[in-house]
Formats: C-alpha cells, sequence, structure tokens
C-alpha cells in the first residue's frame, strides 16, 4: 500500500519503525526498504523478502554525527565526508557492546550514512536507533525509484511516496585506513567530486 507523503503519515512510518515492521521508504537515491536495526527478526524478514544473502550486511541510516557516536568512532575526515554527501556509505568499526542486530555488523565494521533526503531526515530524527536501509529490489535487480514499482514487488509492505526526485544510483561505498580511501562501490558520488571536498579541506590521502 502507498502512503502519501504528508506530517500525518510520516509521524505513521515512525510508529511503524518503533513497532518494528519493515517499511518502504525514499532515499537520496533510490527507494530503500527497511526497519529498525535492532530488531533481528525485522532484518530477517527483509533478507527473506528480497533473496538476499546474509553474508551481505545492510547500511545503517542516521540523523547526524552525535546519533552515530553511540555506535562508533568517527575520523574528522569521516565526520566531514558524511555530513557533506548524503550518498556517501562508510564503513567503519563498530563500537563493542550496542544494541545492533548481528545482522548489520561483518568482522566487527557498520556501513553507515547521514542522508540528505528530507523525508528521511524526518523520521531519522524522530527514532531512538538507526534504521536499516537496503534498497527496494529482489536482490540481483534493479533498485525502484518509484513507489509503484516497489508496490509490484512487495504488495505487503507499507511505501511511503516521495516528494523528491531520486538520482537512481546506489550510494558509493568507501573504507578510510592506512591513510587510503578504498572505493567498495563506485555510486552516485564520483571519485572526482570526493577528491575534491579533500582537496578543498586540505587533507591529504589517497584515493584507491
Amino acid at each position: 500500500m502507498i502512503f502519501e507523503n504528508n506530517k500525518k503519515n510520516i509521524k505513521l512510518f515512525i510508529q511503524k519503525i518503533l513497532n518494528n515492521e519493515v517499511i518502504i521508504f525514499p532515499t537520496d537515491t533510490v527507494f530503500g526498504i527497511g526497519c529498525n536495526a535492532t530488531n533481528t527478526t525485522a532484518i530477517e524478514k527483509i533478507y527473506k523478502l528480497k533473496g538476499r544473502k546474509k553474508t551481505k550486511t545492510l547500511l545503517l541510516n542516521f540523523p547526524n554525527i552525535k546519533s552515530i557516536e553511540n555506535f562508533a568512532n568517527l575520523t574528522k575526515t569521516e565526520k566531514l565526508l558524511l555530513k557533506t554527501f548524503g550518498d556517501l556509505t562508510i564503513i567503519v568499526r563498530a563500537k563493542e557492546n550496542t544494541k545492533l542486530s548481528p545482522l548489520t555488523i561483518k568482522n566487527n565494521e557498520i556501513g553507515i550514512r547521514i542522508p540528505n533526503n528530507k523525508t528521511l531526515q524526518q523520521i531519522l530524527t524522530k527514532i531512538s536507533t538507526p534504521l536499516i536501509s537496503t534498497s527496494c529490489n529482489k536482490s540481483g535487480n534493479s533498485p525502484c525509484l518509484i513507489a509503484d514499482n516497489a508496490e509490484k514487488i512487495f504488495p505487503q509492505i507499507p511505501i511511503l511516496q516521495t516528494n523528491e526526485v531520486l538520482s537512481g544510483t546506489p550510494s558509493t561505498i568507501i573504507k578510510i585506513s592506512n591513510n587510503k580511501i578504498e572505493m567498495l562501490r563506485h555510486g552516485s558520488l564520483s571519485k572526482e567530486t570526493l577528491q575534491q571536498i579533500l582537496t578543498k579541506h586540505k587533507i591529504n590521502i589517497d584515493i584507491i
């Protein structure tokens, strides 16, 4: 079922997350499917719906840097890039003894992002836990850019309509270690744009 994007329905979707339900929502890039990142049962449902292997972890959405610091320690460079780009996911080491589901952590690391999407930000600022997000599609297929397509694939999952144009390309994924940035997935954020920000802030770090 598709819900109009308005204040009433945004509040409804916030409640659905708090109730550990799976939802579909707009991100900066594509429609995402997600849930409370601390609830393993809901996360397992997402894996089943998508036909996704559990060896592939799911990224976490946060509203701001402060909220991330409850789950991971960030460097100055990581903070800068996360605040600058809503379509960037960074792999970082997770803190011990967080309430995150084990399905969100691989090799003691998590994937984190601070989206710029207005709707998603309104949701994230009202929940106390990270929001799981993975592209709204069956594993291996193209992600959904419009709500109607999402409904055809997952008719049983509530969908929050978008008032914004989605870029259509999944987020870029990077990992920073040993003074190098490793491009793990080339997405909507280009290497050149990333380099421009590093140069602007006089950060001398190689991108590989």
